[in-house]
């Protein structure tokens, strides 16, 4: 009898162990990493075979017996399942939930084998006159096939023909079909691995890269060049020899929207070996993508942070462009960080990773300066074009003077002189709606959302009241809910009231808008990006989405209008935002032939992360943030893990999360500090009070290792945060 160690498909932590079921002599070979169907109390559920009970080994209970095999091959390699298990022990979550990271379709009991794209091809022999004259469009479409030696049967539907008129023609004794694969972003056919010509500095930093892709050997380095120094050459040559090698190369992006970007750039390069993942992509689209990299029709994945869990098992290169951005971080789930995901995939694949920004993480930064990364550097643009100048705006000041604006003097007059030279202008602010909030001024009550403890937003698209926790949304109150006044204001401005605001001003300019209420309608954000690109648009106003990575040449100036939104946040990474958000939203003005400029707006201007994002002083500002963290044990000096118990009852909310205290205070004693139960902030999201528990320690493995085998790790409403942001 061979007996498989199998691990339920679900959700569910108090399922974090195999079970042992019978393999059926009928189903054959089912090797490691299977996906199969097997019963479970009275259903069926869906399984994953990840080892072989040992034929010595006897059992003293009844095995049932595994009810089918869903895929003709196994869909986890020895390696995905490593890293599975590896992730499930860090970041404190289970096994099947680690798993299901590498799936592409979350409905179980399916098989992945999706529809391929039927070809058509006409043999050597093949000519219209051996068609008869009355079958008039049968002829046309050989003729067509002839003409460009093959097509889809999409390729045929969009010259008019009809699936009979196709179906006819695929019979001709003169015609083979084939099943293909789709092409991904483009139809561009194979072509030589470019040669990608690298400036000296570049050259310089890609040698090592290039020495540890060819000797297929872990390295793991942090490219530190500044805003527009060229990191996506280097990306791009590193991925031809990784293509070279027949290996696969894995870019990643933070953003959904800048993969279209970046897709460019690489498919002018390499056409249709590059293939895309992202959560907008339907199952099918998804499956067909992994599909081609595991058969190697293409070499090259681009996506957000889930492409780090491509089911390929000849990983020759990851790239983490911008690793700084928090992007890369899981918040809800499994709270995983696709950097560290990364490394892990990376050393199981002996290839290297390139860990690029012009801002890296301190984490990053510091153990680069540890020795742990190698350190590469791209201190200066391409050309040798300046970084912007940057002119920092008190507000305070403005409030003396009478300027009551969400514009300050000097930000109009930088505006103004954009608009008169046709150049273009990005402006940043970090919050969408059209007011921050909405407050009666008879009594000072704010209206909040029923189900959070968070004031509601003011939404003028839709006449639109808004909550950014849950999305509940409500017409704007007429009168106080609390008084029954109607002296109803709207207080603070959102991306959508500064939109009006500049227009007002200048009535001349043509606007685009980019947030995450543009970003959510389908094609939208691409859309606005597409154009203004193109140049239809002056100004592209939006929040942090229009900081991250972009490339605009007619980018001259740069706007921003809050610099104090994220710094004034109650977390120890709020400086570190800071700067990254201000240093890369800078980073975009100036980058063609004309000099760029910055105004940045803040009410804290002697905060040393705004002072050296002025002088674009990354060292400088991490000398000053390291010794703050060191002083305090925050990371990368000290591990933390964050938990947060849930509940629709407060008090026990907080009896969990103290009984939660005095166990690890009991067990680790003096090794580890434990903070709380504390409330946060924001103490109720979607009807659920939310309490707090911090721990803090130079290591914490040995507390994961207990709380991963303790009743702590089945708490039903607990989620734990490790290496929280």
């Amino acid at each position: 009898m061979r007996l498989a160690e199998v691990i339920v498909n679900r959700p569910a932590k108090q399922l974090n162990k195999p079970f042992t079921y019978e393999v059926p002599d009928a189903l054959g070979v089912v090797p490691v990493g299977t996906r199969v169907a097997i019963p479970l109390g009275r259903g069926k559920e869906e399984g994953i075979i990840v080892g072989y009970v040992p034929e010595t080994v006897s059992l003293n209970f009844t095995v049932k017996p595994i009810l089918s095999v869903l895929d003709k091959t196994p869909w986890f390699t020895s390696e995905m399942l490593a890293t599975a298990k590896r992730l499930s022990h860090y970041y404190l979550c289970s096994y099947p939930d680690a798993l299901r990271l590498f799936t592409i379709d979350k409905k179980e009991l399916k098989s992945y084998e999706r529809p391929k794209v039927a070809w058509l091809y006409p043999e050597p022999f093949l000519t219209v006159e051996s068609i008869p004259a009355r079958k008039k469009r049968q002829r046309e479409a050989v003729a067509y096939l002839l003409s460009v030696g093959g097509a889809s049967y999409d390729m045929l539907k969009e010259q008019g023909f009809s699936l009979p008129i196709i179906k006819q023609v695929s019979e001709l004794s003169g015609v083979r079909r084939e099943e293909k694969y789709r092409h991904t972003y483009t139809n561009y056919d194979a072509r030589e691995i470019p040669d990608i010509p690298l400036t000296t500095a570049q050259a310089k930093a890609y040698a090592p890269i290039h020495d540890a892709i060819i000797h297929r050997r872990f390295s793991s380095f942090l490219l530190h060049g500044v805003t527009g120094s060229g990191k996506t050459q280097v990306y791009i040559k590193a991925a031809a020899a990784c293509v070279a090698e027949n290996r696969i190369a894995v870019i990643l992006v933070p953003e959904i929207m800048l993969t279209d970007q970046m897709v460019t750039r690489f498919v002018e390069a390499f056409g249709d070996e590059v293939v895309v993942f992202h959560s907008k992509l339907t199952i099918s689209e998804r499956y067909n993508n992994w599909e081609r990299l595991r058969r190697k029709d293409s070499h090259i994945i681009i996506g957000a942070r889930s492409a780090v869990f491509a089911p390929t098992d000849d990983i020759g290169l990851i790239v983490v462009d911008e690793e700084h951005d928090g992007s890369y971080k899981q918040e809800d789930m499994v709270r995983y960080h696709a950097r560290q995901i990364a490394l892990w995939r990376a050393e199981s694949n002996s290839c290297p990773v390139i860990l690029g920004s012009a801002t890296p993480s301190i984490d990053s930064y510091y153990k680069a300066k540890k020795g742990i990364y190698t350190l590469l550097e791209l201190p200066e643009r391409i050309h040798h074009q300046p970084l912007p100048t940057v002119l920092l705006v008190d507000m305070k000041e403005e409030l003396l003077h009478g300027n009551y604006s969400v514009f300050s003097d000097a930000m109009t007059d930088l505006i103004q002189r954009t608009l008169e030279k046709k150049e273009q202008m990005i402006m940043l602010l970090n919050r969408r709606g059209y007011s921050t909030f909405v407050m009666c001024r008879e009594c000072g009550e704010p209206v909040n959302c029923p189900h959070c403890d968070v004031s509601l937003v003011y939404h003028r698209a839709n006449e639109a009241l808004r909550c950014h926790y849950c999305e509940y949304h409500a017409p704007v109150p007429e009168v106080c809910p609390k008084c029954g006044s109607r002296k109803i204001k709207f207080f603070g401005s959102g991306t959508q009231r500064v939109e009006e605001e500049l227009a007002k001003r200048f009535p001349r300019a043509r606007i685009a808008r980019l947030d995450q209420d543009v970003a959510a309608k389908k094609g939208r954000g691409e859309d606005v990006l597409h154009g203004f690109a193109a140049g239809e648009y002056d100004i592209l106003l939006g929040t942090q989405m229009v900081a991250k990575g972009h490339d605009f040449e007619g980018v001259t100036a740069v706007g921003i209008l809050t610099a104090d939104s994220v710094l004034n946040i109650p977390l120890y990474t709020a400086a570190e935002r800071t700067f990254d958000l201000l240093t890369q939203a800078a980073g975009r003005a100036g980058r063609g032939k004309s000099e760029g400029h910055v105004v940045i707006q803040t009410y804290n201007p002697l905060h040393y992360a705004i002072i050296k994002s002025k002088a674009h002083d990354y060292k400088g500002f991490y000398k000053e943030e390291i010794e703050a963290r060191e002083a305090l044990g925050y990371p990368p000096c000290g591990e933390m893990i964050h938990f947060r118990m849930q509940h629709e009852k407060k008090d026990k909310a907080m009896q969990i999360a103290t009984a939660i205290v005095e166990e690890l205070s009991k067990v680790f004693d003096n090794d580890v500090e434990v903070l709380g139960p504390y409330e946060e902030g924001v103490n109720r999201v979607r009807n659920l009070y939310r309490i707090s528990v911090m721990i803090r320690g130079d290591t914490l493995s040995d507390v994961k290792k207990y709380i991963y085998h303790s009743w702590i790790f089945t708490q039903d409403g607990l989620a734990i945060d490790v290496d929280p942001m």
